[in-house]
């Protein structure tokens, strides 16, 4: 099959998964596209026997004209496929333009499957998506746009239920998003749960040991407040008042940076809590080596990779109960659960931690255990493709289809 996979931008940190499926479906024999919305702005991860494409830019941007006049020369003529259908669903309008220039690199690409790499995506598409012929549709769920996104914006959670209930199937990262889903409106006999996986052979038990004295703590997030790094550094403020020696590095980058800069120097906590900023993989992996506790302190998570693989390098793990995660963790076997929003009792696990270091060997060796067990890449990509395979063997019938059997009648 032709398998277009829809991301935000290849260059972004969150589209690893998006590269791990678009290999495991071309090592599998099928012809994969990652088309990304947006141009991104540093160097794109080249995927072996992966083709790339990307979507219009703005108008306004100088280098429109050239992308929108390399379209319309293609030979797939998607962008005239897709004003045609535009003309014809949505009449003469700036919807229709919108629809038209949104649906004119996908069909360029030829897709028999159109995969979601994120359900905001298909909302963000959805006029588009009507329009490109005959594929099947897959989105994959992965907790914030199903879980917040919808509690927010009543508006977001109406284009996602209409998104979810004309899929021909959904993956979703953890039975929570599973149910979510369900009351959304995705019909449950078309969803499989498939959980994240770490490459066991990259994340190894191999403790560098603690760069100093006293509890050494570990954050890798993106610098936002979902990630609740504001209560992480309340809770290290809190145990150091009390005596407990700690130090937290935090390894990311992102639109909070500013705001914790400010937090942690009006805390007094300059010399005990890093920003590191963000690293590459194999630094970030010495990173979490090097720690004595890794802290995950969202305030929502579907399944956090950084949490699985730092548990696969045999780092015991603190988590908040927020999404997926109370199917990953068992408390105080091979891991630690607290509730989201509260530093409080983060600060308590932190102390807990710090007073038995013993217990943390056990934890961090159960939480590697726990990895190979449920979350090894292998069984990940058996299941990837095993979908893929119910995917081309099943009778569905998906929303182009319909729309384009409709337009055959007019």
């Amino acid at each position: 099959m032709r398998v277009t996979l829809v991301v935000n931008r290849q260059d972004a940190v969150s589209e690893t998964f998006q590269r791990s499926l678009a290999s495991v479906l071309a090592t599998a024999g099928h012809e994969v596209t990652v088309h990304s919305l947006r141009a991104g702005t540093g160097p794109v991860p080249q995927v072996e026997g992966v083709g790339t494409s990307t979507g219009l830019p703005p108008l306004r941007v100088r280098s429109a004209s050239v992308a929108l006049g390399r379209l319309i020369r293609s030979p797939n003529h998607g962008l005239a496929t897709a004003a045609r259908r535009a003309l014809a669903e949505y009449g003469l309008s700036a919807r229709a333009v919108r629809a038209a220039l949104g649906a004119g690199p996908l069909i360029d690409t030829r897709p028999d499957v159109i995969h979601l790499g994120f359900s905001g995506v298909g909302v963000a598409l959805a006029d588009a998506l009507a329009l490109v012929p005959e594929p099947r549709l897959v989105v994959s769920c992965r907790g914030t746009d199903e879980l917040v996104h919808p509690v927010l914006d009543p508006e977001r959670a109406a284009g996602l239920s209409a998104l979810l209930g004309r899929v021909d199937l959904v993956h979703v990262v953890a039975g929570v998003v599973r149910d979510a889903v369900v009351v959304l409106g995705a019909p449950a006999d078309r969803i499989r749960v498939i959980r994240p996986a770490v490459d066991l052979e990259r994340w190894t038990p191999r403790r560098a040991g603690p760069d100093g004295p006293g509890l050494q703590l570990v954050a890798v997030a993106r610098l936002q407040p979902a990630k609740g790094l504001d209560d992480l550094i309340g809770a290290v403020a809190s145990i150091r008042e009390s005596g407990t020696d700690a130090r937290l590095r935090i390894v990311g980058d992102g639109p909070h940076r500013d705001a914790l800069r400010l937090r942690i120097l009006r805390s007094q906590l300059g010399g005990t809590v890093t920003l590191v900023g963000p690293l590459p993989p194999a630094a970030v992996r010495d990173e979490v080596a090097r720690a004595d506790v890794f802290v995950s302190a969202s305030l929502t998570e579907g399944i956090s990779n950084v949490v699985l693989e730092a548990m696969a390098t045999g780092v015991p793990v603190i988590s908040t109960a927020v999404g997926g995660m109370a199917e990953v963790i068992h408390h105080d076997v091979d891991g630690w659960l607290v509730p989201s929003g509260r530093p409080d009792r983060l600060a308590a696990a932190l102390e807990f931690a710090d007073r038995h270091p013993e217990r943390r060997a056990v934890v961090a060796a159960a939480g590697r255990r726990r990895v190979e067990e449920a979350f090894a890449l292998e069984r990940q990509r058996d299941e990837l493709v095993a979908l893929y395979r119910e995917l081309g063997a099943a009778d569905l019938t998906g929303p182009s289809r319909r729309i384009a059997a409709r337009e055959d009648r007019r």
